[in-house]
């Protein structure tokens, strides 16, 4: 395999890799924190904390797959461009298009979303279960959110690929 080819492959399967990590631990949060009053013996907040705690392991999983995907179009396509000439095109574009949304979303989930949720939980101690409580369901609906354009984008990726 000549060295762009195994470069590809590399990138390709990297991207793949990192893109499995983030929605599986987007998916599984998601439900997770849904169900976290059923989970006994686990306490719904440890649900929460093993969420926040968990992160960086997103942070990074998204950042590694945004860099894989620059890369691998880059090398593939010998650069950037945003051809218009198929209705596949058009897939690709609404693609890109969702997954800033995605992007957006998950720095509005990260600073404003789960911020209050760790100001009520400092040092373990949760001081107002009732307020603590709905900050963990706006986590829990945007989480959801942010699994839909997940999977929405997987969706347009797959349909850009059948035509």
């Amino acid at each position: 395999m000549p060295l762009g080819e195994t470069a590809l492959f590399v990138l390709g399967l990297v991207h793949w890799l990192t893109t499995a990590l983030y929605g599986g631990s987007l998916t599984a949060f998601a439900a997770l924190l849904a169900m976290r009053h059923r989970l006994s013996p686990l306490r719904p907040e440890d649900v929460m904390r093993t969420f926040r705690a968990w992160g960086a392991g997103l942070g990074l999983s998204m950042g590694a797959l945004i860099l894989t995907g620059l890369l691998h179009r880059y090398l593939s396509d010998g650069g950037f461009s945003w051809p218009a000439e198929s209705p596949e095109d058009g897939l690709r574009r609404a693609k890109a298009i969702l997954f800033l949304i995605l992007w957006a979303s998950a720095f509005h989930l990260e600073i404003w979303t789960l911020e209050p949720c760790r100001k009520l939980d400092q040092d373990g101690v949760i001081q107002d279960a009732a307020a603590y409580e709905a900050t963990a369901r706006r986590v829990t609906a945007q989480l959801w959110l942010n699994v839909a354009l997940f999977w929405g984008i997987g969706a347009l990726g797959f349909m850009a690929t059948m035509g």
